[in-house]
Order: C-alpha cells, then sequence, then structure tokens
C-alpha cells in the first residue's frame, strides 16, 4: 500500500494538490482506523514535513497538510493515549500555521493533564481565534473534572452556555458537567468547596466575553461556595423544577444518564459512606419524573450509595431497585446483571462473602450468569472496607476464606463452560 501511495502521489505532484490532499486524508484515516498510528506518523513526516522515513520515502514538491490532516493524527494518538507526541504535533500545528478547529480540541483534552496545562492550551486556542464548537467546550469541561478542578468546569460550563446559546444547552452538555462535579465527590476533595469565582479557567480572561457579566450570573451565586455533592443535587432540583436564570433557560429534564451520574457523586463511586436514604429517594424520584430508564449503570449506581449497608441495600433490592431491574429484559439481561453486581459492591463493602455467595445462587435462578465482573465487583468493594475508609469493622463470619472460594467457583463457572465450548471437537 505504501508503494501505491507514493507511486499514486510522484504520478500526480504539481498537477492536482486537492486530489494528493484528499487521498492523504483517506490513507491516513485508514490507517489509524486500523490502528497502525506510528506508520501514519510515519507517512505524515514524510509526506508533509519534509522528514525522511524510512518505510515512506518520496521526492518532489509537497503541498501544505490541512487542519484535517492533522486532526486524524490526533485523533490516533487520542485513541493510543500518546499525550507527548499529540501535543508535539500541536506545537507543530501552531508553528506552521495550521488553524485550529472544535475536533484539534476535543482531540487533546481526552489525554489526562493537569488544569494549568488545561487552562494553558484554552489561551493557546483563543490566541489563535478557533471557533469552539459545543463539543469541544464539553472536552474541555470533562478535561477540568478530569484533573480535579470542578470550579474551572463550572466556569466552563457558563462559557459554552454564552457562546454557544441553544446549541450548548442540552442534556449531553448537563451531564458533562455533572460528571465533573462528581468526580470532585471522592478522595479528600468531598468536602472542599467549589471557588469558581478563583477558578483557573475564571481568572485567565477571555477578551471574547465580558467576564463581570459573566461572572454576575445567577447559575454561579446557586453553587459557588457549595461542595461538589450539593452543587449536583442543586443542579439536579434546578433541572427537574424548570427553574430560569439567565444562561439556564428551558433546562433539559434529566435523564438516566443524569441520575446515574448524582448516584456515582452520592456513592463517591463506591467509597463513601452508607447514603442509603438518600439514594432510595434519589431512585424514586427518577423513576416519578417519567421517562427515566432504570437501565442497569444506574441501578449498579445507586446500590453503591449503600455502602456496607447490606441489609439496606437487600431492603431496597426486595421493593425497588430488584423490581426495577426485572422490567429491563433484554439483551441478554445485561440491565439486571449490572444491577445485582451493585449489590456484589455492597457485599465486598460490608465483608459478606457468604451473602455474595447467595447473591451468585440467586442470579444462576434469575438466569443471570455471575461472571469475573461480578466477582471482581465484590472484591472492588472488599478493598475499599479493607483499606479503612468506610467498611464494617466485623470480619465477616469467620469463614471468609471459604465463602470467597465458592463465590470464586461460582463466578467463573461461566468462563470455563465458554472456554470448553469454544473447544469443544478439538484435542487436547
Amino acid at each position: 500500500m505504501l508503494t501505491l501511495m507514493r507511486d499514486f502521489y510522484e504520478m500526480n505532484a504539481g498537477k492536482n494538490n486537492r486530489i494528493i490532499l484528499s487521498a492523504f486524508e483517506a490513507f491516513l484515516n485508514t490507517l489509524v482506523k486500523n490502528d497502525e498510528v506510528e506508520l501514519a506518523r510515519d507517512v505524515f513526516d514524510a509526506f508533509f514535513l519534509s522528514i525522511p522515513k524510512d518505510r515512506m520515502q518520496l521526492t518532489g514538491i509537497r503541498p501544505n497538510p490541512t487542519t484535517k490532516h492533522f486532526n486524524i493524527m490526533l485523533g490516533g494518538y487520542s485513541r493510543t493515549g500518546e499525550a507527548l507526541k499529540a501535543f508535539e504535533l500541536f506545537d507543530t500545528m501552531l508553528d506552521i500555521g495550521v488553524a485550529l478547529d472544535g475536533f484539534t480540541v476535543t482531540s487533546l483534552m481526552t489525554h489526562p493533564i493537569s488544569p494549568e496545562k488545561i487552562t494553558s492550551l484554552l489561551v493557546q486556542v483563543e490566541t489563535e481565534r478557533a471557533m469552539l464548537n459545543p463539543a469541544a467546550y464539553r472536552s474541555i469541561i470533562g478535561a477540568y473534572g478530569d484533573a480535579g478542578d470542578a470550579a474551572s468546569a463550572c466556569w466552563m460550563f457558563l462559557e459554552m452556555g454564552r457562546a454557544c446559546q441553544k446549541r450548548g444547552r442540552g442534556a449531553e452538555s448537563w451531564n458533562v458537567l455533572l460528571g465533573a462535579l462528581a468526580r470532585g465527590c471522592t478522595g479528600d476533595k468531598v468536602s472542599t468547596a467549589l471557588d469558581i469565582y478563583g477558578s483557573f479557567a475564571a481568572k485567565r480572561g477571555n477578551e471574547d466575553l465580558d467576564v463581570e457579566e459573566l461572572a454576575s450570573d445567577e447559575f454561579i451565586s446557586l453553587v459557588d461556595g457549595m461542595t461538589c455533592l450539593d452543587a449536583s443535587f442543586t443542579i439536579l432540583d434546578m433541572m427537574r423544577s424548570g427553574n430560569q436564570t439567565s444562561l439556564l433557560m428551558q433546562s433539559p429534564k434529566p435523564n438516566s444518564q443524569g441520575y446515574c451520574l448524582l448516584a456515582s457523586a452520592l456513592s463517591g463511586f463506591g467509597t463513601s459512606a452508607s447514603q442509603a436514604d438518600r439514594a432510595l429517594t434519589l431512585f424514586r424520584d427518577a423513576m416519578k419524573q417519567g421517562g427515566v430508564n432504570p437501565d442497569g449503570r444506574f441501578l449498579n449506581a445507586i446500590l453503591r450509595c449503600f455502602g456496607d449497608d447490606i441489609e439496606a441495600a437487600l431492603a431496597a433490592w426486595k421493593t425497588d431497585v430488584g423490581p426495577a431491574a426485572a422490567s429491563q429484559q433484554g439483551n441478554g439481561n445485561i440491565n439486571l446483571q449490572q444491577a445485582y453486581n451493585g449489590l456484589m459492591h455492597v457485599c465486598g463493602r460490608a465483608l459478606r462473602p457468604d451473602i455474595a455467595t447467595r447473591i451468585a445462587y440467586a442470579m444462576n435462578k434469575a438466569g443471570v450468569e455471575p461472571t469475573e465482573v461480578s466477582l471482581n465487583c465484590y472484591m472492588s468493594g472488599k478493598r475499599v472496607a479493607m483499606e479503612g475508609k468506610t467498611g464494617n469493622s466485623k470480619k465477616g463470619l469467620g469463614l471468609t476464606n471459604q465463602y470467597e472460594n465458592l463465590l470464586s467457583v461460582e463466578c467463573t463457572k461461566y468462563n470455563t463452560r465458554k472456554w470448553l465450548r469454544a473447544n469443544e471437537g478439538q484435542e487436547i
């Protein structure tokens, strides 16, 4: 293929740059989609940057690369997680004056970077006068959330509302903000108050926006100074009631993903103390709203809110969560399985492998095979308990190892049967 591309280029060099650029665009895209990112970079360097490569030697005058060519490579590095190469390529893009766009920003924001780096990158993008679309803003909000800077995420949500108007106010945008706040509900950040005015994003300045007007928006006054968890519930109430501010007119009703993110925040992604009452209230509110699908991810997140309170979790399963899970049939019972796995996590938090084993039996009876994922959910809960964060101080029933062995056998039967079926008829 490399030979064909080289021959194609040398036949068309200097005749029709548009055809050549389109051909290399398609070629690079094919390589990246087939996980040949390193080879794609060799082709990119040899053709566009005149850097000799053993696998791709070209002669003749080359046209300048376009934004699309750079974006294909940046998208490839996003797939492989090679942040250093991505940012080096971004610097090259700036050096030779290729215009940035929303996809450029979105690709760069997929890499784990610090709040300072995100802000610096944002300033560079604004200096280049790049137009940011809602997807780019959402990637920035998500990146700040991943970096532990929920305050900057809130500020950028406000900027997105101003810059993108209605295009930036759909449920997807709100869920990205709720996700950023949820990531501030773990570890030592749980009790930290949001300082939105003093955040990296707010202090960087933006000449395209009236910062004073932005800072006076009612949205900030509603959540500034709150913890991430309290801010999450305030935003949820705002969405449910349809309260209007200058930014948040016609806010969408929360969907299943939004409620799932609230549950994740409440559980600290499975690390917080029991929040049984609030979790059950959140679940019932979601069901009353209508239009919220109790899918497996949401039910799993709700159950993790019970911490190590396995008795309360089982009671909620009988009255609320179990019937909701059973109503979501189809797709290989994946929703029911994910819900059961939430119970497994609570068993691990409670250090109760005996109950986890009984749940594995119940899963089989319900036509849902417990798998290694189920076992891993139990073990992840147990790790939280053993780290001394919020786990039950009792060490099970004195038969922990025996019950965990039984649980392990029950959860790996499926893999064993799958292996036997795959090798049926083959000589061993």
